[in-house]
């Protein structure tokens, strides 16, 4: 996959050169790959729905949780 601009990119299949569009993730998305339950970032103080840039924030400053359990598995093996 070749990088062009924000929104083209340039990719083979079979051997051919295709246009395509980058789709953006939802935070749906995002939340699976960090390893979290849908919609944990969906809702947030006294349930009020977040809008989904402060999601994605959310996601972005935190640490997937299978990365998380292994580093704190290591710990306590050490200890």
């Amino acid at each position: 996959m070749l990088a062009g601009t924000v929104n083209y990119f340039s990719f083979w299949y079979e051997g051919k050169e295709k246009e395509g569009f980058i789709r953006q993730l939802t935070p749906l998305e995002c939340e699976r790959l960090m390893g979290l339950p849908e919609g944990w970032t969906a809702y947030g103080n006294e349930d009020k729905a977040i809008s989904d840039h402060a999601r994605y924030k959310a996601l972005g400053n935190s640490i997937a949780v299978p990365c998380a359990e292994y580093i704190m598995a290591g710990v306590a093996e050490s200890l």
